[in-house]
């Protein structure tokens, strides 16, 4: 008899999490955006800075992409969690 795949240890929930954190990455991108256009004299090149950075936190992530999904899901990776990092030493 073998074992019953509840979903506990299943691919698809590190995959959901890392979608989840990779769409809180972008948030403050598309805010940073659109409060730089409400601006009388916005900066084109912050708004294609963000517009950059939003392009490369876009993603095709499948569930079977481990390696990069464990990257997403390390909370010591800069390069994929730069907006919601608390400060060192902070606690």
């Amino acid at each position: 008899m073998s074992a019953v795949n509840l979903g506990i240890n299943n691919d698809g929930i590190p995959y959901e999490v890392a979608l989840e954190i990779l769409g809180h990455e972008r948030q403050p991108l598309m805010a940073a955006i659109r409060l730089e256009k409400e601006k009388a004299q916005p900066s084109a090149a912050f708004v294609r800075y963000c517009e950059m950075r939003l392009a490369a936190l876009r993603t095709n992530l499948r569930s079977t992409d481990r390696g990069t999904i464990g990257q997403i899901l390390d909370p010591e990776n800069g390069l994929v969690r730069t907006f919601n990092r608390s400060p060192v030493g902070a606690s």
